[in-house]
């Protein structure tokens, strides 16, 4: 049963208020078939509206069953409209990219319908409706009369007591309109039928009350033939299925159709309603739908995906390959430019100098610093006379600084060391005599093995298969030549303690595998070590002038770099001459480095601003496409959750799928970028399967992973914030946006 009583609808406008509806008073009951009729604007539609819940009465009351509907929320109502209601629409409102079948069986799964019993009585109630075989086509390949048709089934589907139909002949041709009409006579018998239309003869010839509707206003009410049966058949075969009745059963059903009470008989077989609890959240037909909706929009969906997939990826290049060409320089700048250290000259009394500058809160570390060539050495890996490497005159390589070594002092922190970042094997030195050497210089000079690899096409040597190899093994310098008289240079020779050579022992591997770095030659030893070999020259081997044979400075660091010093007051308190010629290619690389980092930042967020306001218009254009969508979704009873859980499974959907593929993009681009800078750069081919390489590539990963799960947010946030307002909407509202 439904009354109203001086219903009125109001509508505020610019100009002034429009009343849509005053003063109605009717009431209807089951058995009633009742036509309104009325002009355009007389409030037909907007009674619908307002007696289904799609839309707010300004004044009156509403009684749904006796029930004062003021006293129901949204989401009551929209249980009633799944589970009271049905709708017919003029314009259908079936979803578009879903299939007959699949229409018409939506009211049943959100109530969590058996899916199989569900589809059975869709098939049946096509077969009524004269649809039979078109099942499985989309809403959009039917003509109106089969869309109106798919309307009805869906209606019937939910057995309501209640059929509103607004103008559901209005497009249909006079035969289409005839046919609709029977069927809905057919499903009259104890159901209310409330159908708005602006056609007289079909409102007398198939209606059993005219109500005539002008300016909102009720002008006549009256009865044309007596009223259908007020028992709907609950065990219709259309609508319902065959079930053996277990006391379960039977306690369920009569709790949902207590009119079913006498005629179930327990233990055996009878024709049955469907059994239907409305869920506002049934997570089954959220994922179902959703994944429908994601399977039939796929040309939108590719779109948004796609937009996504080329946003990023071009992000991911420009920042690839921007981030390591920069930093290949810049790095090769930091290897080749010992730029924290300050060296000082031309002092009285080196201690003083230490001393002084220990003292001073800015400096971190200072000492003497030493610089030595050498020539003669050996490499020795083992105990047996021949287990001993001689440094080889020459052999064509990449960087030339190899056939000058030179000893030098390390600083005593390590962190103070410039080639840190370089040590590939081993450790920094912890004992006096230890050494840190570089790759090529071992390779080249007591291997004959050039990192120039057409260079060692006819190379029959044996090469150790890890740098680790080199480390504990002793580098022996010499004071002088063991070449004399013809006597054999043997491991005993270059090991005795009273020879000439002085052990060192390798304890890092440095790496050297680029072209135009400086230090592949330079062997560096802790001070302390330095002064041990220039011990043994001037007391083992009795040297005379060994202070000739070295450079001596001394040697400091700053705690901060980019702090600075002041280098002319310091060399006044000092007495002496402090300088660092490479800090100033440092300032000026630096200022580099910053102008091209706000350069990256430029185009970086120029490219998010375009590709973002691309891909933001996409997905904007994709919700306000299906706002009429939401719209029947609220109609059939579809809760707000519902709704705005589907567009989480649909994004979620076109989430993954950016993971997977930027993903699967960047490895490829990562790699292949890889490849090509192998080749810009420096070739490493050779010696990647040897040693593996230190290389300054980075593959940005931790970039990758922000980009990408940044462009998740942004997808999350561009569809769900406009979708969940979308979802909020009244049907109405929905109905009338899409």
């Amino acid at each position: 049963m439904i009354e109203v009583r001086d219903l009125e609808k109001v509508y505020p406008t610019k100009e002034r208020d429009f009343v849509a509806l005053k003063g109605v008073n009717l009431k209807f009951e089951a058995g009633e078939f009742v036509a309104i009729l009325g002009e355009s604007g007389s409030g037909k539609t907007t009674f619908l509206n307002m007696i289904s819940g799609v839309d707010a009465k300004t004044n009156g009351k509403i009684f749904f069953n006796e029930l004062d509907v003021d006293k129901f929320n949204d989401a009551k109502w929209r249980e009633i409209r799944n589970t009271e209601i049905g709708f017919i629409f003029q314009r259908f409102n079936l979803i578009d990219h879903l299939t007959v079948l699949e229409n018409v069986v939506l009211p049943l799964i959100l109530t969590g319908s058996d899916n199989n019993v569900a589809r059975n009585i869709a098939r049946r109630l096509l077969k009524e409706v004269e649809l039979e075989g078109v099942e499985d086509k989309l809403a959009t390949e039917l003509s109106g009369g089969q869309r109106q048709r798919v309307a009805i089934a869906r209606t019937i589907i939910v057995n309501p007591t209640i059929i509103l139909a607004d103008e559901p002949t209005g497009a249909l041709d006079s035969t289409t309109a005839k046919e609709i009409m029977k069927l809905l006579q057919k499903f009259a018998a104890g159901r209310i039928i409330i159908m708005v239309t602006h056609d007289e003869d079909l409102a007398y010839r198939n209606a059993t009350r005219v109500v005539r509707l002008h300016d909102g206003e009720t002008v006549s009410d009256e009865i044309v033939r007596e009223k259908n049966s007020t028992t709907r058949d609950l065990t219709n075969r259309l609508l319902s299925y065959e079930a053996r009745i277990s006391r379960r059963l039977k306690r369920r059903l009569v709790k949902q159709y207590p009119e079913l009470e006498d005629e179930l008989v327990v233990g055996k077989r009878h024709m049955v309603p469907m059994q239907r609890k409305y869920i506002p959240n049934n997570p089954v037909f959220t994922r179902k739908i959703a994944r429908e909706n994601y399977k039939q929009k796929r040309r939108i969906n590719r779109r948004i995906l796609w937009s996504f997939v080329i946003s990023i990826s071009m992000l991911l290049i420009v920042n690839i390959v921007m981030k390591n060409i920069t930093a290949y320089n810049f790095n090769l700048f930091d290897i080749n430019n010992n730029y924290r250290q300050y060296l000082v000259t031309n002092y009285e009394d080196s201690s003083d100098v230490i001393t002084t500058l220990e003292g001073m809160d800015t400096v971190d570390e200072a000492a003497l610093y030493y610089e030595h060539y050498v020539q003669e050495m050996y490499l020795v890996y083992g105990e047996d006379a021949d287990d001993f490497l001689p440094i080889t005159s020459s052999k064509t390589t990449y960087n030339k600084g190899v056939f000058s070594p030179k000893m030098v002092s390390l600083p005593e922190d390590r962190d103070n060391f410039y080639l840190n970042s370089q040590l590939i094997a081993g450790i920094y030195p912890r004992e006096n005599n230890n050494v840190l050497v570089s790759s090529e210089f071992l390779l080249t000079r007591f291997y004959g093995y050039s990192i120039e690899s057409v260079y060692n096409q006819d190379y029959t040597g044996t090469l150790p298969k890890r740098l680790d190899y080199f480390v504990g093994k002793s580098l022996y310098i010499c004071g002088e030549t063991l070449i004399d008289g013809g006597n054999d240079i043997t491991n005993d020779r270059i090991t005795d303690p009273e020879g000439s050579c002085f052990e060192f022992v390798i304890s890092g591997v440095l790496n050297s595998y680029y072209k135009g770095i400086d230090y592949v030659g330079h062997i560096f030893t802790p001070n302390e070590g330095f002064d041990q070999y220039l011990y043994h020259l001037e007391y083992n081997l009795g040297f005379t002038r060994v202070d000739e044979y070295y450079d001596e400075y001394v040697s400091f660091y700053l705690d901060d770099i980019d702090q600075g010093i002041e280098i002319n007051a310091l060399s006044t308190e000092l007495d002496a001459d402090v300088n660092n010629y490479e800090l100033r290619e440092y300032q000026e690389n630096k200022s580099l480095e910053d102008m091209l980092y706000y350069m990256y930042l430029a185009i970086f967020f120029s490219l998010i601003i375009i590709s973002g306001t691309i891909d933001i218009n996409i997905v904007s254009s994709s919700v306000v496409s299906r706002i009429r969508e939401i719209g029947i979704y609220s109609c059939i009873g579809v809760s707000k959750k519902s709704i705005r859980n589907m567009f989480v499974f649909e994004t979620v959907e076109t989430a993954i799928r950016i993971v997977l593929i930027n993903s699967a993009l960047y490895v490829g681009i990562a790699y292949g970028f890889r490849w090509l800078y192998k080749y810009i750069v420096v070739d490493l081919t050779v010696f990647e399967p040897l040693f593996g390489v230190n290389e300054m590539f980075s593959y940005e990963i931790g970039f990758t992973i922000s980009v990408i799960a940044g462009a998740v947010v942004f997808l999350f946030a561009s569809v769900l914030i406009p979708s969940f307002k979308a979802a909020n909407m009244r049907a109405i509202d929905a109905l009338r946006s899409g």
